[in-house]
């Protein structure tokens, strides 16, 4: 129940918020302002029937339904609300996932993992490269070339090489320098699954050394040869089929 002085404070911050809104100039923040303070001193002078002042009411508790009506009430902010961000939430703001991969990021792949299969023309003569590499650098090592990821296991020529470089590990041979020299790789067209890949061939007199160092022997040379590898597609990528052999150079 007010009093008189109550309802005179009262009614002087009823005048004042009507002449502040009728001024017409003053921002709505100004106002929310002046209704907070007449709130406030309505609050302060209300008490019970003795006369007693009953103060602020006391805070809700949390998640009570009347905790944002006692803050409107006594003109307190209501903070936003916190929410985790979920899948449309990250489309709307253009965040990025933890598990999708960003521009230049690793995302899902992991680093270092296999290179992804190349199956243009041009991979196929990396292949055929690759292959004479290896039993180049077996050759010069003294073991036995492993061409698991350059040859199929019945290409015939291939076989032969094989069987050279197992000789050299057998007898702990090896040779002083690369047997091989490979020239002019040119990939052709692909068909399906297929390709074939032309080069020149040397293969150079090469000088033996036992475990030692010492001289083991020599293996011939044989004249430059062109050449044909068939390639054919698997999963993995390029894989020599076979290679052939044609007494003189190509032109």
């Amino acid at each position: 129940m007010r009093t008189d002085a109550e309802s005179s404070r009262f009614a002087a911050c009823r005048r004042l918020v009507i002449a502040t809104v009728s001024a017409g100039t003053v921002p709505v923040a100004a106002v929310s302002v002046v209704l907070t303070l007449c709130a406030g001193v309505s609050l302060a002078g209300c008490g019970d029937a003795q006369g007693r002042s009953a103060g602020a009411p006391p805070p809700a508790r949390p998640g009570s339904a009347t905790s944002s009506g006692a803050a409107a009430g006594a003109g307190a902010e209501t903070p936003a609300s916190t929410t985790t961000a979920g899948p449309d939430a990250t489309a709307a703001t253009g965040a990025a996932d933890p598990g999708e991969s960003t521009p230049g990021g690793t995302g899902g792949a992991s680093a270092g993992g296999p290179a992804a299969r190349d199956d243009s023309p041009a991979g196929a003569g990396r292949i055929v490269s690759a292959y004479y590499g290896e039993i180049n650098a077996a050759a010069q090592a003294g073991r036995v070339a492993d061409i698991s990821a350059t040859a199929l296991p019945g290409c015939q020529t291939c076989a032969l090489d094989v069987g050279m470089t197992r000789y050299l590990d057998q007898t702990g041979a090896r040779a002083a320098q690369a047997p091989y020299e490979i020239t002019g790789l040119a990939a052709g067209a692909r068909r399906g699954t297929v390709v074939d890949v032309r080069f020149a061939a040397t293969t150079r007199a090469v000088g033996l050394l036992d475990p030692a160092g010492r001289d083991a022997g020599q293996v011939p040379a044989v004249p430059t040869r062109s050449a044909v590898a068939q390639l054919v597609l698997t999963g993995p990528g390029w894989r020599i089929q076979n290679i052939t052999y044609a007494a003189g150079q190509r032109s």
